[in-house]
Parts: C-alpha cells; sequence; structure tokens
C-alpha cells in the first residue's frame, strides 16, 4: 500500500501572495497539491503539480554540442559541469577581469536565500551588475524626481485604502489579473468593489482593453458586462459635502489665475450642461484611450480643472509643491514659461493650450468624455488615483506616470484617507531579513534592459548610455564575456526584439561562456554552454514573506526533496566556491537550511523586542524585500546575516504607540503549519506619504528641496543632454504629455498596398481610420461594423500591447498548458479592424514588423479599442517547422535598409505568441527601461 504524507510548501514565484499550500505524497512522490486552509491559494499555485512534472523540467546537467540556439545537448556528470563553469569564469576573469562576467536579470525564485550567485561572485571579486528591473524603471525614475527616493518602496497607499474613496480612478492596472491570489491585489480588488458598491461610490478605468478588473468590478457592483461605455454613463456632479465646498472656496481665495485660457469657449456653467443623470447603477466605467496616450488626457483633465472648475489644491500647491504655478519655481526659472500652468495654458512648452478638443484628437476620447471625467474628479473628493505599471512600460513611459502622479498632487488627493500618491498601490515582502550579498569590487553597472549592447559593444556604452559608476569620459572597458543566468528567462523570451536576442547570443565570439541555472529547459537555456538542473523552492526548505509589507510569512520544509540528479542553486555554488577556494567565506560555516533558520530566528528575536507595532511608512525601506530592486539598494558591505532594513527598528508608528506585540513562532512550529500571519503589522490600510501631508515640515520628503518637485532640476538638466540626440524633446523638467515611437520605429509607417482605397495614415496619437466615423471610439459605438463602407486598410499599422495573463507570470507556467483558468494564447482585435482585414474569430493571423513576425488565432472583440491589437506576454517563441516555413508566404520579417527601404530578414516566424517577438529593445531615454508597450505592427489573414 503507497505510503501518504504531506509537506508545507509555498509558491516562491515573482508574486507577492506566494500562495501557502500543502503537498500531498505518495510514496514520496507528489500526487496532489492543495490550498493550506489557513490562507487561500490561486490557480497558478495550485497548478505546481503540473510544472513540477512538466517534459521540459531539466533532470540533469547538459552541455551543449551544437551551435547556440539549436537545443542540442548532451548529459554530464556534475563534476563535468562544474568543473567547465568554474574554470569558464575563471578564464574570464584572468584574460578580461571580474567586469566581463554578468550576472543577468531575473525574478524566478524567492526565498530569503534564494539569489546566492551574487554572493558567490562577489566572494569571487564581483562582477558587471545591472540596476534596474524589466518592471517599474521608468515610474522609479520619476518617482525619484517628483517625490524622492525614499518613496519608492512601497509605492502608492494599500489598495484597501481606496474602499474610503468617493471616486476611484485606475490608469492601466488590473488588480485582479496581476494579482489572481485573493491573499493579495485580487482579494483587496473584491473588498474595494464591494464597499464602494454599498456607498454608491464610482470607479473609472482608463485603458485600451476592458480588462478582467473591470469584469470583477461590474460584477461587484451587479452590472451587466455590455453596459459600459462612458458616452452611455455621464453622471452629472453630485452636492458638494462641506468639506469639498471649503476646499473650492479656498481655492478660489487662493487661486493664481488671474487671466483667462483658451477652454474650447466652454464656461463653467456650459460645461455643465454636458453631465446628465447616470443609468441607475452605472458606477463602473471603462474609458478606452489609445495606448500610450493617458499623459494626454491628464493634460486635458487638468486644463478643466483648474481653468473650467478652478478646483486644484491651490493652497497645498503653493506650500508643499514646486513648480506648479511660476513663482513656486526655483529663482533662476521663473518667467520663462516653464511652470504647469504655462504648459496647460499654452503659454510655454509646445505652446498648444491643453484643451479636450486637443486630447480627444490624441487619445479617441471624446471632448464630451473628458469633461464629464474633470467634472466628476471636482466634486467626487476622496479620489484614489493610482496606476498599474503597463502605461509607464513604453517609450514615453517616465512622462506618462509623472503626469499621472501630476493629477493626484494637483488635486491635493495625496496622503489624506481614501487617496494615493498616483503611483501604483503598494506591493509585498520588505519584511524577513535575506542573507548578504557582500561587496562587489567592480564599481559600475549597466541598464538591465542594455544587456545585449553590452555583449554587442561593451566598449560604446558610458555614463550618457546608462552606465552608472563611470565618469563622463569614461567607456565600458570591454563587453560581456561570461553569462550567469540562475532562475529568468530575460535573456531572450522576455526582452525585447527576441530575434535580436537570438543573434546576438549565437555569437560565441562576443559573449564567449553561458551557464543557466533553471528548473526547466527554457528558450534562453537554448543559448547556454552548460544547463544546470535547478529545485523549486517547494522541493528544499524555504521560508518567504508574502502580502504588503510581509504581513504574511510562508514556509517549506523540503519532504518533496530533489528527483533524478537535480540540485538546489545554494549546493551548487558551494561546489563552486571549493573549486575557487573560497568556500569558508562563502558559507561562512552553515548549510543553506541553517542559514533559513539562522536568519528567520534573529527576525523573530527582532518581532519580540519590538517596543511599537510595526509602522507602515518604511520610508527607506530598500534593501532585502521580497524583490528588492538593485536599482533601489547596492549590495550590503559585508557578509553575513544583513537586515531587510536598518530603520525598521526606528520607523514611527502607523497605529496605537503602545499596541501589543506578539511573536513569529519557531522555526520548526513555521514548518509544520506552512504560513503565519505577524500581528505585529499594521492592520489600517496604509496611506502613502500621510505624514508628509499631516506635517510637510517634520516629515519633509526625500527631495532636495523637501517637497513635491513637480519642475525637477535633474530632468531639466536630462532634457538638455539629451539636445541632438534620437531622444530629444522626449524629457521635459515637468511632467508632460510626449508622444511616444511611431510606426517608423517599427518599420511599418508606410502602406505596402499602393492600390489600397483612401488609405488615411494615422497621425501621432490618432487611431488607424480602418471605418469612418467614429475611429478610435469604443467599438461599441459601432452599429454594424461588419458593413460598414470605409476606406480598405488592411496594410495600415496597428499597435500592439501585451498583458499580463492570469495564467502566467511573466513566462512563468508558459509551458503548463493542463492549468485551469488558462485563457488561450490569442490576438485581440477591434471588429472595425477586423472587418478591414476580413478577418474573423478563429482565422490564423500574422502580425509582422521589422523586428520579426508572429502568427497568432484572431479573437474578434470590442473589448479592445480600435487601431490596437493586445495578446497575453509571456508565452514561450517557438519556431514554426522548417517545412512550413519555406512554403508559407510573407514568412519573412522586415527590417529598414540604409536608403529606408524595407527588405526581407530570414527570422522565422513565432508561431508561439511570443510578444517579443515584435518589441523593441530600444531602451527609455531616462531610465533607459523596458518600453516593451510601445510596439506597432501589421496584420493580415494567412
Amino acid at each position: 500500500m503507497a505510503q501518504k504524507t504531506t509537506s508545507r510548501a509555498f509558491c516562491a514565484i515573482d508574486c507577492p501572495g506566494r500562495c501557502p499550500l500543502v503537498l500531498e505524497l505518495r510514496d514520496g512522490e507528489l500526487a496532489r497539491v492543495r490550498a493550506n486552509k489557513a490562507a487561500p491559494a490561486c490557480h497558478r499555485g495550485l497548478s505546481m503539480r503540473a510544472w513540477a512534472n512538466s517534459p521540459d523540467r531539466l533532470m540533469w546537467p547538459m552541455r551543449r554540442v551544437g551551435p547556440r540556439g539549436s537545443a542540442q545537448f548532451e548529459r554530464i556528470t556534475w563534476d563535468e559541469a562544474l568543473d567547465t563553469v568554474a574554470r569558464e569564469l575563471a578564464r574570464v576573469r584572468r584574460e578580461f577581469g571580474n567586469d566581463a562576467i554578468y550576472l543577468a536579470y531575473s525574478t524566478g525564485q524567492s526565498c530569503t536565500t534564494a539569489d546566492p550567485f551574487e554572493r558567490l561572485l562577489n566572494c569571487f571579486g564581483g562582477f558587471l551588475d545591472r540596476y534596474n528591473n524589466y518592471s517599474n524603471p521608468q515610474i522609479n525614475a520619476m518617482v525619484r524626481a517628483l517625490y524622492g527616493e525614499g518613496a519608492l518602496y512601497p509605492g502608492g497607499s494599500d489598495l484597501d485604502a481606496a474602499a474610503d474613496a468617493n471616486l476611484l480612478l485606475v490608469f492601466g492596472a488590473s488588480p485582479a489579473e496581476t494579482g489572481t491570489s485573493r491573499a493579495t491585489w485580487h482579494g483587496a480588488w473584491d473588498r474595494v468593489c464591494k464597499r464602494m458598491a454599498a456607498r454608491g461610490g464610482r470607479i473609472v478605468m482608463v485603458d485600451p482593453r476592458r480588462n478582467g478588473s473591470i469584469r470583477e468590478a461590474e460584477r461587484a457592483f451587479g452590472r451587466k458586462a455590455a453596459e459600459n461605455s462612458l458616452a452611455a454613463t455621464r453622471q452629472s456632479a453630485e452636492t458638494p459635502t462641506s468639506t469639498n465646498d471649503a476646499l473650492r472656496s479656498s481655492s478660489r481665495k487662493t487661486s493664481p489665475l488671474d487671466q483667462s485660457c483658451p477652454s474650447d469657449g466652454q464656461s463653467e456653467s456650459s460645461a455643465a450642461k454636458h453631465n446628465r443623470e447616470a443609468a441607475p447603477n452605472a458606477n463602473v466605467t471603462w474609458l478606452p484611450v489609445n495606448p500610450g496616450t493617458d499623459g494626454a488626457l491628464v493634460a486635458a483633465l487638468l486644463h478643466e480643472l483648474t481653468f473650467t472648475h478652478n478646483a486644484l489644491a491651490w493652497d497645498f500647491l503653493r506650500e508643499c509643491c514646486i513648480g506648479f504655478t511660476d513663482d513656486t519655481l526655483p529663482a533662476r526659472w521663473r518667467g520663462k514659461g516653464l511652470s504647469v500652468l504655462d504648459y496647460l495654458r499654452g503659454t510655454g512648452y509646445d505652446y498648444v493650450a491643453k484643451t479636450p478638443a486637443w486630447a480627444a484628437r490624441i487619445t479617441g476620447a471624446s471632448e464630451v468624455v473628458i469633461r464629464d471625467l474633470a467634472c466628476e474628479l471636482a466634486h467626487a473628493q476622496p479620489a484614489f488615483i493610482m496606476q498599474g505599471w503597463g502605461p509607464q512600460r513604453r517609450s514615453n513611459g517616465e512622462m506618462t506616470s509623472g503626469m499621472i502622479m501630476l493629477l493626484a498632487l494637483a488635486l491635493g488627493q495625496v496622503g489624506l484617507p481614501g487617496t494615493n500618491n498616483g503611483m501604483n498601490v503598494a506591493w509585498g515582502g520588505g519584511f524577513l531579513t535575506h542573507v548578504s550579498a557582500g561587496h562587489n569590487s567592480v564599481p559600475f553597472r549597466i541598464p538591465a534592459y542594455r544587456f545585449l549592447d553590452a555583449i554587442e559593444d561593451g566598449t560604446r556604452l558610458g555614463a550618457a548610455e546608462g552606465v552608472r559608476g563611470l565618469a563622463a569620459d569614461q567607456r565600458l572597458a570591454h563587453g560581456i564575456k561570461a553569462i550567469v543566468c540562475h532562475g529568468g528567462n530575460c535573456l531572450t523570451n522576455q526582452h525585447g526584439d527576441v530575434n535580436r536576442a537570438h543573434r546576438v547570443l549565437a555569437d560565441t565570439s562576443a559573449c564567449e561562456f553561458i551557464v543557466n541555472i533553471d528548473v526547466e529547459f527554457t528558450d534562453s537555456a537554448r543559448y547556454a554552454n552548460i544547463v544546470l538542473p535547478d529545485l523549486f523552492r517547494m522541493e528544499q526548505v524555504s521560508v518567504m514573506d508574502a502580502d504588503t509589507w510581509g504581513r504574511r510569512i510562508v514556509a517549506a520544509d523540503g519532504a518533496l526533496g530533489p528527483r533524478f540528479e537535480r540540485r538546489g542553486a545554494w549546493d551548487m555554488c558551494c561546489d563552486l566556491a571549493k573549486r575557487w577556494g573560497i568556500e569558508a567565506t562563502f558559507a561562512e560555516g552553515l548549510t543553506e537550511a541553517e542559514w533559513i533558520r539562522e536568519l528567520y530566528e534573529n527576525d523573530r528575536e527582532r518581532t519580540a523586542q519590538a517596543s511599537r507595532r510595526l509602522a507602515p511608512e518604511k520610508k527607506h525601506l530598500m534593501t532585502g524585500g521580497a524583490q528588492a530592486d538593485s536599482e533601489q539598494t547596492d549590495s550590503a558591505q559585508t557578509l553575513g546575516a544583513q537586515p531587510a532594513c536598518q530603520a525598521q527598528k526606528t520607523r514611527d508608528d502607523h497605529a496605537a504607540e503602545n499596541a501589543p506585540v506578539s511573536t513569529l513562532p519557531p522555526f520548526e512550529q513555521l514548518l509544520e503549519q506552512g504560513v503565519c500571519f505577524r500581528e505585529d503589522a499594521a492592520d489600517a490600510p496604509f496611506v502613502a506619504l500621510a505624514d508628509w501631508r499631516r506635517d510637510p515640515v517634520a516629515h519633509p520628503l526625500d527631495t532636495p528641496s523637501g517637497k513635491a518637485e513637480i519642475f525637477s532640476e535633474h530632468l531639466a538638466a536630462v532634457a538638455e543632454s539629451l539636445h541632438g540626440t534620437p531622444d530629444e524633446g522626449a524629457i521635459t523638467p515637468i511632467p508632460a504629455y510626449v508622444p511616444e515611437w511611431t510606426a517608423a520605429e517599427f518599420g511599418v509607417d508606410e502602406p505596402e498596398d499602393k492600390c489600397e482605397r483612401g488609405y488615411q495614415p494615422a497621425s501621432e496619437g490618432e487611431p488607424a481610420k480602418a471605418l469612418e466615423p467614429n475611429a478610435g471610439q469604443n467599438a461599441r459605438n459601432f452599429a454594424n461594423p461588419a458593413s460598414t463602407a470605409g476606406p480598405r486598410a488592411c496594410d495600415q499599422a496597428l499597435r500592439v500591447f501585451g498583458f499580463h495573463s492570469v495564467a502566467r507570470i511573466h513566462s512563468s507556467w508558459g509551458n503548463v498548458f493542463a492549468m485551469p483558468k488558462r485563457p488561450p494564447q490569442v490576438i485581440s482585435i477591434n471588429p472595425a479592424d477586423a472587418a478591414a482585414r476580413g478577418i474573423r474569430t478563429g482565422d490564423l493571423v500574422e502580425a509582422t514588423n521589422r523586428f520579426g513576425a508572429l502568427r497568432l488565432p484572431a479573437e474578434v472583440t470590442d473589448d479592445v479599442i480600435a487601431g490596437t491589437i493586445v495578446m497575453p506576454q509571456g508565452a514561450w517563441w517557438r519556431a514554426e517547422s522548417a517545412a512550413f516555413a519555406t512554403k508559407a508566404p510573407g514568412n519573412q520579417t522586415r527590417k529598414r535598409t540604409a536608403s529606408g527601404a524595407v527588405a526581407a530578414s530570414p527570422c522565422p516566424v513565432d508561431v508561439g505568441g511570443c510578444i517579443n517577438t515584435l518589441t523593441s529593445s530600444r531602451p527609455s531615454p531616462l531610465a533607459f527601461g523596458n518600453p516593451q508597450h510601445t510596439c506597432w505592427c501589421r496584420l493580415r489573414s494567412v
């Protein structure tokens, strides 16, 4: 009879939920995964058995025997594998130096000891490090300029704080999809929707795609999905409360507006006539706008709020902010038209008034819709204004994210109950201590998104190209010659222009050695010299914090253990350290399990000695977090245990000064339970920047002035440095709408079909004119798009962007096809664009631009704005068969030649649906970050 046992574990992928799990074992083999009764688990966590037993799972060390990328490997012993890795890395260090060894960006592991290769390489003398991640570098750069470094973590307010708002305005975020666990953002979104529905609050979602969170909100408010479009739900302003009356009265008394401004002929009374009684329960609104134009929408909202409603928090802007009006600019910048007021009025910068008519031409939203939303913002307070990381993951992402934060500041809706700071909501981890990475002796770092540039010709990269730690006239001495890639698929699949990544990594004369350590054979692993089989954290002893602030602690007892010849990464590093003679320095006499125990018990003692509840301000919580961005903290200076944050013992209390404190359970008890909850964590939802708003003198921001620097002298210097470069004009001293890259960047700006009837190229920001009228509006405005007469636009460029599927986190679970709730990998297209191209649901379609080509089935839906196609990101790149490639027409990607013509390129067609087949590897202008959501292509039926 089979022996049945259970094991406590958790899902350790890049998600703050970190679902606690119970593994049911039969004769030691994983038979079933279920949720730990103490906390919920999502469908991804519950599918860990299918992933752990995937056919792509690595079982033993392998050595490449064919060309890079050929996936031709042979099985070898661990001694052969580790001898090769140790020898090659030592050779690269000897011939080029430690700065030729690069540790690749990855997010595939979460534990207090999950990054041993960083520690190992520091013991080895250092390595070329990177800053930034692929998630949020653009908004981080703007947060530094606007709010200061201290506001980076945890970001915005807790999402639960939005339940106290009268209006929730969301730009490009879908908490129900990006945080599928009910223990994290999805659960918070449900709670917020239910509480706002009970109080009659309003939710407005700005997104080119009608995302899953909109549907969840509609259900909470008792709405049918098809009943929402902003044009149908214009809502008259509610009678102001006494608080709002006082705010507006104060605003008018102190308003600096002493002259008229262009407002499209709209006065306050004439704007009010556009407001209608909303349909019953019309409390959830989808406002679709063209991708990359959120900043233009915000500019028009601010124009209306300023000149039509006079609804801004003028005293707050004068006392706590720099740059909204000319008199709050630094003295040497005054009188030059550089304030936000000048930008809105059209007396500075581009000298165009930011009226609703101006924004309507760019965003695709109507003037009436923009005015109505501004009217709501003028009266519905508190207003919780938030953005996801999608709007900032664009070529104009820095400016876009800054505009959304500016909207919250201008209204004074920051630091108060029911408000946010305009950032994304607070995110996870940050409590437990991680094993120290040690000191990196290589003093400079490259942007994570430029690693391909550093391989091709590192000597071109200096400070102007984003390298930190070099003097202005210095460059890297050489390119990257060796790569250590642990637990990530960013060498190829998750990086922009995946075909370029394939070409660069295939060249063994550039990067000479690659070792890949992972649980499965990914696309990135195909380019490695040596592949090493890692363990899931559920297969070994592990501890990690979860949820915002690390309110939950999760653990794995490791009873499942390794199968075949798999080993944990820490053990691999110990054996490599032995070969280099640095084992004592690396391990300090402890096994990984002993390190995890010691780190946890120290944290347990820390909570036991606490005299106050843990404060949620955490202004400088920068190190040791669950996924602490390497941009936010440098490596620790010494080995040994490093506190997650030195400031944790001195933080201000968010709740009662002498609230009772409970300790964490002993380590063995934690392993037995699998999860525990920190009773020393604050219960009330965290409100970002509350201390600063309450007393800006006692709690200044981490900026040069201590105020919110809407005008940034740092950004002014960056803008000056970009003169004469391709990015000239992309950064301004204040947040502003800046057009993103056009179709020309992607080689699809001119139609191939010269006989196309009535072809009208779209101007910057305008939607594709596949059908007239109504181009760019919500597809529900089309009575019968398939039969509407209009110009044929089969070659007209379409915008493309990817969204986070509920089936994956990045490319994790990309090969787990048995997962429940797994949506199909399809290209979603608006009926207008589909009709213009003769495309129906289920048709195989091909998207192409100069970077590549991919084929997927089409889904015709009015849940996507016209002029745009969308697809889930994170699918694994997969080339079509060679036989099909030689026969199928149009299977060549397109590239710009020196003359500007479009020429064929022999890249294979991707049939897996990896969106990075179409995206660019060019970084954004300020943060040098990931702009993958800015993308254009042509689409045709195959």
